[in-house]
């Protein structure tokens, strides 16, 4: 007889109605429960069953969106049947790749070493291929979700991706901002014809966020490894993001050997430095990208 799937996932409920769900340090995923229906912001990397830990927490319908197309985003979307996404970043060779069960494996697997902890879940059980297809949907920027008492509203915030979404929840005034603003922040050069071109694309894109300061208080990204868990980022990050991409388009910036979060073997990488922020990119040294 087949074993249960996970779904140990901690979860807490950090402002009204919205929940931040950890997927075992490898992505966080988000709720927002409303008075008639719920939206869930991404799907992790795809451990054991979500839906038990969504069903935990609501018994409302759902609808979901990706904030990008990464695997620790989109890993996880065979819990539901279609996922809203910005269509810059709906490519199903890209889909392909990250849901990829070997890729996804290998992605936690990563995490829990670099942890150093232990997590209620088995890497092979737990983590597997897409038992059914999940369809990919393009969502407009500005698309409004109306949840019942509360609405949520995608914005299209390009720099991590081509596509990348960020929501502002207009009950609590509640910013989840994806990858689109971390303290390690990686730029994906491809959102532009060329590496200076996405840079000023990307601190353009974060201006136009920072210009609805009005709308929201308190500001949180999708991995708590440099916050607390249901702890907002720290409020300097954001403009410290948008300052050092400023500085990287004027030849400005500061640069660093720091070590790579994302390394099997302890390895280093070179970042441009901004206060709390790192910013590098996919492959190269943001100091060579830009050289």
């Amino acid at each position: 007889m087949s074993r249960e799937k996970c779904a140990a996932h901690p979860f807490y409920e950090f402002r009204k109605g919205i929940y931040e769900i950890d997927e075992f340090c490898c992505s966080s995923i988000f709720l927002i429960e409303g008075e008639e229906k719920a939206l869930v912001i991404d799907a992790g990397i795809g451990i054991g069953d979500l839906n038990k830990v969504i069903r935990r927490i609501t018994d409302k319908p759902i609808e979901a969106v990706a904030s990008h197309n990464h695997p620790d985003h989109i890993g996880g979307a065979y819990n539901f049947t279609e996922m809203w996404m910005h269509p810059l970043d709906i490519d199903p060779v890209r889909t392909a790749e990250n849901s990829d069960v070997e890729e996804r494996r290998g992605y936690a697997d990563l995490i829990t070493k670099r942890e150093g902890k232990w997590f209620p879940y088995d890497l092979k059980e737990d983590i597997f291929g897409w038992p059914s297809q999940c369809r990919f949907k393009p969502i407009a920027d500005g698309h409004v979700f109306d949840l019942g008492g509360r609405r949520v509203t995608a914005w299209h915030c390009p720099g991590h991706t081509p596509g990348e979404l960020v929501f502002i929840d207009d009950l609590t005034h509640t910013l989840i901002v994806g990858d689109a603003v971390n303290c390690n922040w990686y730029l994906d050069q491809t959102i532009a014809e060329s590496p200076n071109a996405a840079v000023r694309k990307a601190s353009n894109a974060l201006k136009r966020i920072q210009s609805f300061s009005d709308q929201y208080d308190y500001v949180i990204n999708s991995h708590h490894d440099y916050r607390g868990f249901g702890n907002p980022l720290n409020p300097d990050v954001l403009p410290n993001l948008t300052r050092c991409l400023e500085k990287l388009s004027e030849g400005k910036a500061e640069f660093r050997e720091v070590k790579d979060p994302m390394s099997e073997t302890g390895g280093t990488r070179i970042s441009a430095i901004e206060g709390d922020v790192q910013v590098s990119s996919f492959g190269v040294g943001i100091n060579q990208l830009l050289g």
